[in-house]
C-alpha cells in the first residue's frame, strides 16, 4: 500500500485549506474499494504493476486535488490546477526576493522614507505581476500545445515521491514562553526599571547613545510591546491566526521602519575618551558607525525573513 500512500500524499499538498483531511480519508475509501472491486473480479489480490495502473486511471495527484477546489475560467479545467500550482510556488519565490528589496531599499535609501515606501512597493507589484502574467502566458502556450495531454499520458504513479505522512504535531510553547520573558525584561530596560553597564571597568572610552535614541524612545517602546503581544497571542490564543499574522507584519514593519530612521541617523552612538587618545578614539568611533551601518539593514532583513517564515507556519497550521 505504499503506492496508495505516496498518491495521497501527493494529493494532499494541492488540496484546499481546512478540508485535507475528510478529501484524504473519502479518496482514500474510494481508491480501496476500486481495488476490492478489481480483486474480487480476478479472484486474487493486485501486484503493484496493476495497482499502479488502477491510481493512473484514477487520474494525476495534480489533478485530482483541483477537482476539490472552486471552479475557474481562465485556464481550462484540466490545466487549472497545475497553473494554479506553478503560480503559487513562483509568486512565493518572487515575494521572498522582493521582500529583501523592500526591505533594502526602505532602510537604505537617501530619499523620504514615504516616497522611498511608495516606490519599493510599486516595484515589488510590478514584478509580482509580471511574473503572474509569464506564468499564465506559459501555461496558455502549454494548453494549445496539447503538452498536459502527452504527460497525463505517460506519468506513472511510481514516480512519485515519498512523502512523509503530515501528523498533527504539538505545539511547541518554549519560543513564546521564551520570546514574552525576555520582551518583558528587554522593555523594563528600556523604561529604565534597571541599569546594565555594558562597558568593563577598565574601558579607555564610554559609549554613549545618540540622540536618535531618544526620539525614537516610545516607538522602540511600542514595537517591544507589540513583539510581546505577538508571542502572548502565539501562547495563549494559538486559533487567532489573523491576529497572530496581523501582529507579525506589524513587528516587521516596525522594525524595518526604525531601522531605516536608525540606518539615516548616521551615527547610533558617540564614544567618550576616558584614557583613550584622538586617534584612537577616532578609530574606534569609526569602526563602531561602520558596524552599526552594516549592522542596521541586516537586522531589518532578518526580520522581514523570520515574519516571512512566522506567516508560512500559521498558513501551515491553518491547512492542518
Amino acid at each position: 500500500m505504499d503506492l496508495i500512500e505516496r498518491y495521497l500524499g501527493a494529493v494532499r499538498w494541492n488540496l484546499p485549506a481546512g478540508k485535507t483531511d475528510d478529501i484524504l480519508a473519502e479518496l482514500r475509501e474510494v481508491i480501496e474499494s476500486r481495488i476490492e472491486d478489481r480483486e474480487e473480479a480476478l479472484g486474487r489480490s493486485l501486484d503493484q504493476r496493476e495497482i499502479s495502473v488502477l491510481l493512473k486511471e484514477f487520474g494525476h495527484p495534480i489533478t485530482v486535488a483541483g477537482g476539490y477546489h472552486d471552479q475557474r475560467a481562465l485556464i481550462g479545467a484540466q490545466l487549472f490546477p497545475f497553473y494554479w500550482l506553478a503560480l503559487r510556488i513562483v509568486l512565493a519565490i518572487v515575494l521572498v526576493i522582493e521582500a529583501f528589496r523592500f526591505g533594502g531599499r526602505v532602510i537604505a535609501s537617501a530619499a523620504p522614507l514615504a516616497q522611498t515606501i511608495s516606490q519599493a512597493s510599486s516595484g515589488a507589484a510590478t514584478s509580482l505581476l509580471l511574473s503572474a502574467a509569464l506564468v499564465t502566458l506559459a501555461f496558455a502556450v502549454m494548453e494549445r500545445t496539447g503538452w498536459l495531454s502527452d504527460y497525463l499520458r505517460t506519468w506513472k504513479p511510481e514516480s512519485l515521491p515519498s512523502l512523509p505522512r503530515i501528523e498533527a504535531r504539538p505545539r511547541k510553547i518554549g519560543e513564546p514562553i521564551a520570546g514574552v520573558i525576555l520582551g518583558i525584561a528587554f522593555l523594563g530596560w528600556w523604561m529604565g526599571a534597571f541599569h546594565i553597564n555594558w562597558m568593563p571597568r577598565e574601558s579607555d572610552v564610554l559609549i554613549q547613545a545618540a540622540p536618535i535614541w531618544t526620539a525614537l524612545y516610545w516607538p522602540v517602546a511600542a514595537l517591544i510591546a507589540a513583539g510581546i503581544a505577538r508571542d502572548a497571542a502565539s501562547l495563549l490564543v494559538p486559533a487567532w491566526k489573523p491576529l497572530r499574522a496581523l501582529l507579525c507584519v506589524a513587528c516587521a514593519a516596525g522594525t524595518a521602519a526604525i531601522c531605516a530612521i536608525l540606518y539615516r541617523s548616521g551615527q547610533l552612538a558617540t564614544v567618550i575618551p576616558v584614557n583613550a587618545d584622538a586617534e584612537q578614539l577616532a578609530h574606534i568611533q569609526e569602526g563602531l558607525d561602520i558596524a552599526m551601518q552594516i549592522g542596521i539593514p541586516a537586522i531589518g532583513a532578518i526580520t522581514i525573513l523570520q515574519c516571512g517564515v512566522e506567516l508560512w507556519q500559521i498558513y501551515r497550521e491553518r491547512r492542518n
